[in-house]
C-alpha cells in the first residue's frame, strides 16, 4: 500500500493506492498520526479511488483514525470508493458516522 498526503487550504488529502489489509492497517494509523499533530489543517479526506481492496482490519483503522481525529479537534472524511471497497462501507454504514463523497472536487466543495 502506498500513501501520499496533499494539502488544499484546511483539507489534508490523504491518497491510498494498492490494498488495505492487516500487514498495512497499521501503516495508515502511524502515518496519520504523524500528521495530526500539524494544525494548518481541520479536515482529513481520504481519497480512495486507488486502494483496490480493504480488510476488516484496514477497515477498523479508518474508524479509529475518525476517533483520534476528534480528540484533536479534527473532522475526517471519504471520497472516490471503488465498488469493491464501496460495498464494505455501504454493509457497516460508515456513513452515519463520517460523510462520503463520490468525488473529491465534491467532498472538497463541501
Amino acid at each position: 500500500m502506498k500513501i501520499l498526503f496533499e494539502q488544499k487550504d484546511e483539507v489534508l488529502i490523504a491518497s491510498l493506492t494498492g490494498k488495505l489489509d492487516a500487514i498495512y492497517h497499521h501503516l495508515l494509523g502511524e502515518k496519520v498520526n504523524e500528521k495530526s499533530l500539524e494544525t494548518t489543517w481541520s479536515t482529513l479526506l481520504f481519497d480512495l479511488s486507488e486502494l483496490d481492496y480493504i480488510s476488516s482490519a484496514g477497515f477498523r483503522e479508518f474508524f479509529l483514525i475518525g476517533h483520534k481525529l476528534q480528540q484533536y479537534g479534527k473532522k475526517m472524511a471519504i471520497c472516490s470508493l471503488k465498488p469493491s471497497v464501496q460495498k464494505m462501507f455501504e454493509i457497516a454504514m460508515f456513513s452515519k458516522a463520517y460523510p462520503v463523497f463520490d468525488s473529491r472536487k465534491a467532498a472538497l466543495e463541501n
